[in-house]
């Protein structure tokens, strides 16, 4: 199951479908991210695509009759519309026509009927309707899906069900449909993708029944998105915000993609330690590298100098880039004192001596290094594991000063929405005589890490899958025949910590230590911000 791969031979196969001669790639505003996460530009370029539009652009009035267009959009009225009008006064010798997901045949009629040159050519479902940020992660770019009592939007919905539907065929599973038992949000949308496939058991027919699709909400599990980070991408979007594999730093945009980067797709899921020492290695490596191609004495120095010099610069990018984000990392963690801040939330979170807790959470409230989105979280926290405890909550609330009203209005909220009732009763490690015994032992031991003790509540669920232990996800279709794979959807976000959790899982797998193979899969990719 690699999203990033799968989705580079659909888009591959759509340009090779469209024949030589120069072309044109007219995509939409949820595409052209789809297609930027698979491919590099350049790679684009090298198939004769030339020239990349946007099909909310308005459209310049110049036919360009010697290009083909290939159009890749979702299938959505305000692109029929547009492509209805673009037929009727075609522009492009030609054009292919790719959508993301199921289209009706009115609209389909409406095309043909528009299309009085004959311009058309082909017209596709490609059921690629989401990006592929990394071989196992998938994202919809959808924020804002709750209304005021926390039920997702009926477009919202809508469009998580056609992107999970999209993930499944594009991934050829038909899979057993389970969902959050508490949860009327994943009830009402893993219904309507059990629905579609017996509906439309046809799309399916080739697909395997290997896979177990489970459809949970992010208030399971409210903590997760509140804690800083310390691997290597998880702290990039913590601290900088990761867009579509891109961020700002320092004014620079930077590109973080495993297809192109090396040092990356080692380092995904590095912490932030080991990235040091790994950076440290790369100047290593560039260094030599640079000093060998100062001795061009010969002109077999010379042409191997420029046959190397393309993987040269390359190195020579990558060390500039990492070392970019690294040094703003570095800054931004001492500016904002964010290891004992974490070393806090993890106290919170992992630990759970409430006196040891409000006592760190009070001297980081004195800092003036302490930001206001980090005071927000500490109470946050505070706030869902010790949920009950008013009296010092209020003692934490009179420190706040002019803080005090959002963040109190912001502690309602959350633990309306992930609250004890809207949760599992041990999301912090359950009172049973053996998980109070793990937690004493962890504590004798010590940690190897104390910024990294926490374990995502997905984790649990993994497990429980993996053991047939499903009581609280009912099943809404036929079992599958064997589970070798698990899709996790999380209606409200997942966090990069959880898909460095898959992925470790799945490098595992990839090692010969078995268990099934995990794709992570949310409406967007939450921060503490977000």
């Amino acid at each position: 199951m690699d999203l990033v791969q799968s989705s580079r031979k659909l888009i591959s196969d759509m340009i090779q479908l469209a024949g030589s001669q120069m072309k044109l790639f007219l995509m939409d505003a949820e595409t052209t991210p789809t297609v930027s996460c698979a491919f590099a530009q350049s790679e684009v370029m090298q198939k004769e695509v030339y020239i990349f539009d946007r099909i909310e652009n308005k459209t310049s009035s110049e036919n360009i009759k010697n290009l083909k267009c290939i159009v890749f959009v979702r299938p959505t009225a305000q692109n029929i519309e547009r492509l209805v009008k673009e037929l009727q006064d075609p522009r492009f010798s030609q054009y292919y026509l790719y959508f993301t997901n199921t289209i009706n045949k009115y609209d389909v009629k409406r095309l043909a009927e528009s299309d009085k040159n004959e311009t058309v050519r082909e017209v596709q479902e490609v059921f690629l309707d989401g990006i592929p940020l990394r071989k196992d992660l998938f994202t919809m770019n959808l924020n804002h899906i709750f209304d005021s009592s926390f039920n997702v939007k009926e477009n919202e919905a809508e469009r998580i069900k056609s992107g999970i539907i999209a993930l499944l065929l594009q991934l050829r599973k038909a899979p057993a449909v389970r969902y959050q038992k508490t949860s009327s949000n994943c009830k009402k949308i893993a219904d309507e993708v059990a629905q579609f496939i017996r509906r439309e058991n046809g799309l399916f027919e080739n697909a395997k029944s290997d896979t177990t699709l489970l459809v949970i909400e992010r208030s399971q599990d409210i903590a997760t998105p509140l804690l800083n980070q310390w691997t290597y991408e998880a702290m990039i979007h913590e601290m900088l915000t990761l867009t579509n594999n891109r961020c700002t730093c320092t004014d620079q945009s930077i590109v973080l993609s495993e297809l192109h980067d090396d040092f990356f797709a080692k380092n995904i899921i590095s912490n932030f330690g080991e990235i040091g020492q790994n950076i440290k290695a790369l100047i290593s490596e560039f260094q030599e590298k640079k000093h060998i191609n100062k001795n061009l004495e010969s002109i077999q120095d010379m042409k191997k100098f420029v046959e190397d010099y393309p993987q040269f610069k390359k190195i020579s990018g990558t060390v500039s880039k990492h070392v970019t984000l690294v040094g703003e990392l570095s800054n931004l963690i001492q500016k904002h004192n964010l290891l004992e801040i974490s070393e806090c939330e993890q106290t919170i979170v992992s630990e759970g001596d409430q006196n040891k807790c409000i006592n760190k959470i009070r001297a980081l409230l004195k800092n003036p290094k302490t930001r206001e989105v980090d005071i927000l979280r500490l109470v946050l926290l505070y706030a869902i594991r010790y949920e009950g405890t008013q009296n010092e909550l209020e003692s934490l609330y009179r420190q706040l000063g002019p803080h005090r009203s959002k963040i109190e209005q912001t502690v309602k909220a959350l633990l309306s929405y992930g609250g004890s009732r809207r949760r599992p009763a041990d999301l912090f490690g359950g009172q049973s005589t053996i998980d109070i015994t793990k937690r004493f032992i962890k504590g004798l031991k010590g940690v190897e890490n104390i910024y990294t003790q926490h374990s995502p509540y997905l984790k649990t669920i993994v497990e429980m899958c993996q053991r047939g232990r499903l009581d609280n996800y009912p099943l809404l279709s036929n079992d599958c025949d064997r589970m070798d794979n698990i899709i996790l959807f999380i209606v409200g976000g997942a966090t990069y910590e959880e898909a460095a959790f898959v992925r470790s899982l799945n490098e595992r797998r990839a090692q010969g230590f078995g268990g099934p193979a995990v794709v992570l899969a949310g409406n967007c990719m939450l921060n503490t911000k977000s």
